[in-house]
């Protein structure tokens, strides 16, 4: 699994393209075996539903 857990604070990369950070609230496996969380942006409060191994490539950059 991922060093990630409910709670931390992750980058996504948002519809424009830019890099914003999400507080994760859960997550769920997809059918290709891939984790995604669901999260709530830190400035908007928006609701996100993103792939964890983008954020973690997102992290190495």
């Amino acid at each position: 699994m991922s060093k990630f857990k409910v709670g931390d604070i992750v980058p996504y990369r948002n519809t424009r393209g830019n890099i914003k950070k999400a507080e994760i609230t859960s997550f769920e496996t997809v059918d290709n075996g891939k984790v995604w969380f669901h999260g709530i942006d830190t400035d908007t409060k928006a609701k996100v539903w993103y792939p964890l191994h983008i954020s973690e490539k997102l992290i190495q950059q």
